[in-house]
């Protein structure tokens, strides 16, 4: 059974993962749209529009690859690991995300103080901050950081417990 403040937490992911995600998938959707118009149809192509559906790719991108590791949904190469036993199987999984969850740790930091360094730095045509683009590097990896250390805890109490 979950607990009440895990499905909180769930609900909180989703809004931000799916929620944003779809938000952005919009935003890009429509620039793209009024690019086309305008281009094909008007003969006065927008400069605006590039970089906003580029900038909603690159947010698309990094809220899906969280929302993938939380719901365990990334590319994974199985043919070589499910050939061993089930114990064997579940400590080299343990290890690989003790190994992701180092990696992410050390990103963290990195990423959120490259936010900083270029959070003053605008965008050329929309004349936003490049911060609100590079903010979605920290929040993705914080994100990520968070599942797979909930994996971790989950593997752990699995202990030797027969997988589903």
């Amino acid at each position: 059974m979950m607990r009440w403040w895990m499905r909180i937490l769930e609900r909180i992911f989703d809004v931000i993962e799916q929620g944003l995600g779809v938000l952005f998938l919009l935003v890009m959707f429509v620039s793209v749209l009024i690019q086309i118009f305008f281009r094909y149809v008007l003969q006065s192509p927008l400069t605006w529009t590039e970089e906003a559906s580029r900038y909603s790719f690159i947010w698309i991108v990094l809220l899906g690859a969280a929302f993938a590791v939380r719901k365990k949904e990334h590319v994974v190469m199985e043919v070589l690991v499910n050939r061993f036993p089930s114990r064997l199987r579940r400590n080299i999984l343990f290890g690989i995300n003790v190994i992701i969850l180092i990696a992410l740790i050390y990103l963290l930091p990195v990423s959120w103080s490259f936010f900083w360094f270029i959070k003053g730095v605008s965008a050329p045509t929309l004349r936003i901050s490049w911060g609100f683009l590079f903010f979605s590097a920290p929040l993705s990896i914080a994100l990520m950081t968070i599942h797979t250390f909930i994996s971790l805890i989950g593997t752990i109490k699995m202990g030797g417990r027969k997988e589903s």
